[in-house]
């Protein structure tokens, strides 16, 4: 799944789920949330939100779970940037 924002052009979220299948039967579902930020955006937004978001979306899955990790998400990247 990929989420981007209408005003913040070349600015990419990707989700990447998969799930590996073991011979013995067992499931394990494998969440990934990868940034695609333009260098010259990383130049002018130095923080820590845009480089952390992998490890920030690992925490919501945890304390969350994966539906309302991704709800999450989607609020945040469906918001204004002026808000």
């Amino acid at each position: 799944m990929t989420l981007n924002h209408p005003e913040l052009p070349g600015c990419v979220l990707i989700l990447h789920w998969s799930v590996e299948v073991c011979s013995e039967g067992g499931v394990t579902p494998k969440m990934e949330l990868l940034t695609k930020i333009p260098e010259k955006a990383l130049k002018l937004f130095p923080s820590q939100a845009v480089g952390g978001a992998a490890e920030a979306f690992q925490s919501l899955l945890r304390v969350l779970g994966s539906e309302a990790a991704i709800e999450a998400v989607i609020m945040a990247v469906s918001l204004s940037p002026d808000t």
